[in-house]
């Protein structure tokens, strides 16, 4: 879940550190006590997860949203209806932001308009949003702190709102510093802390992905999503 750094209440407050989000299928098939990195890559960690395990309590969200300054106003969801699973996560998304006392404006587009208007730092009444649903692959280039966008913090990054972090720059900076493998893990458990704190997206978790195919098939190569090329028979 990706929110509009950029744009704060009136009160100069951004209440999704309040909140939590959960969803209901097969748990075979998906997880959502995910953090940073996914499940079984070399950087990935349970660190400050409890607070995805923890039983969900709609009243004390919404308690915490009105002592955090909370009014009611209006939340600026944008879903393109022509890539379903971007539109059923944000849906599933902000129907857990209601649950928990959030008035949701939900605005559907086609998926052109969607890429546009997420690049729009407006405010949401000027064209903007405050959050939008999308996917991260788990390909070499998300699994680490340089490859994946959405952990930029440095103010200029779209993807995750324009997301602005000192310590996260800093921490990304320290894991490109060093070759040494247990340092790394360190610091990306240190930046998986501060994901809790400063919340430059929302983790909501990960599924996979089935594909079927025929048994004398091969060099097929594994993945996030099937790929065509260098498959033969056998």
């Amino acid at each position: 879940m990706r929110i509009h750094n950029l744009y704060e209440d009136a009160n100069g407050e951004s209440h999704f550190r309040d909140i939590e989000v959960d969803w209901v299928e097969d748990r075979n098939n998906w997880r959502d006590d995910v953090g940073l990195f996914g499940t079984g890559s070399p950087f990935a960690s349970d660190v400050g997860i409890e607070v995805l395990r923890r039983p969900r309590d709609y009243l004390a969200v919404k308690r915490a949203l009105a002592e955090a300054g909370y009014k009611g106003e209006k939340i600026v969801v944008i879903v393109p209806t022509d890539v379903s699973e971007l539109g059923n996560l944000a849906r599933t998304g902000a129907e857990q932001l209601r649950r928990a006392g959030m008035n949701i404006d939900h605005q559907d587009m086609d998926a052109g308009s969607w890429f546009r208007r997420r690049v729009n730092q407006a405010p949401p009444d000027k064209g903007g949003y405050n959050l939008f649903c999308t996917l991260i692959d788990r390909s070499l280039p998300n699994v680490h702190p340089l490859g994946n966008l959405a952990i930029r913090a440095d103010g200029k990054e779209p993807i995750n709102g324009w997301a602005n972090s000192p310590r996260i720059e800093e921490l990304r900076a320290a894991w490109l510093d060093t070759a040494d493998l247990e340092q790394q893990k360190r610091i990306c458990a240190d930046l998986q802390k501060r994901l809790w704190e400063d919340v430059p997206f929302i983790p909501m978790g990960e599924y996979w992905q089935a594909s079927a195919y025929r048994k004398h098939l091969t060099d097929i190569v594994p993945g996030c999503f099937t790929t065509f090329y260098g498959v033969r028979r056998s």
